[in-house]
């Protein structure tokens, strides 16, 4: 009697043991995180592709620069906590005529359930009025262009910014 009591104790443990295992319990490597926004660099007047001289963006409170990713393209890091997130783009780096122009980017997170074990990824969606420049006086960036309002993969270009 006791051993068929133990057996059937043995058969509940493991039917418990099995049953809390999920088949998403591992997070796939082919599963991107939440993606960064991909600009273009277009001269306002021929509409072309092309950067200015001596230029680079770099994160407000980061000495961090940020330099093209692949061709034409540069990738910029959004932040998860907030709305908004601020560049510093400068053109004529190390000259008499440096210039810093500072945008303000502006979306909204919409996060994506993805499983148990990867959680949660957010896409953006740029707003209406995507940048803002922050300082005034002598901006050479002119505006911006949405090429892409959604963000949620990093395969082609969202935003144009004009200068």
């Amino acid at each position: 009697m006791k051993s068929h009591k133990f057996k059937l104790f043995l058969i509940f443990i493991c039917l418990g043991v099995f049953n809390r295992c999920e088949k998403d319990d591992i997070c796939i490597s082919t599963i991107l995180g939440s993606p960064d926004m991909v600009i273009l660099m277009l001269d306002i007047d021929s509409g072309s592709r092309s950067s200015p001289s001596g230029f680079f963006i770099r994160p407000i409170g980061s000495e961090k620069k940020l330099s093209k990713s692949s061709g034409d393209s540069l990738k910029l890091p959004l932040k998860l906590t907030q709305s908004i997130t601020q560049f510093e783009f400068i053109i004529n780096n190390d000259s008499e005529n440096q210039n810093i122009d500072t945008l303000q980017i502006n979306y909204e997170r919409k996060d994506q359930f993805i499983n148990g074990a990867c959680g949660y990824r957010a896409n953006f969606i740029l707003k209406e009025s995507p940048i803002l420049i922050l300082n005034s006086g002598d901006n050479w960036v002119k505006g911006a262009v949405i090429i892409k309002d959604t963000i949620s993969d990093e395969t082609s270009a969202h935003l144009g910014i004009l200068h």
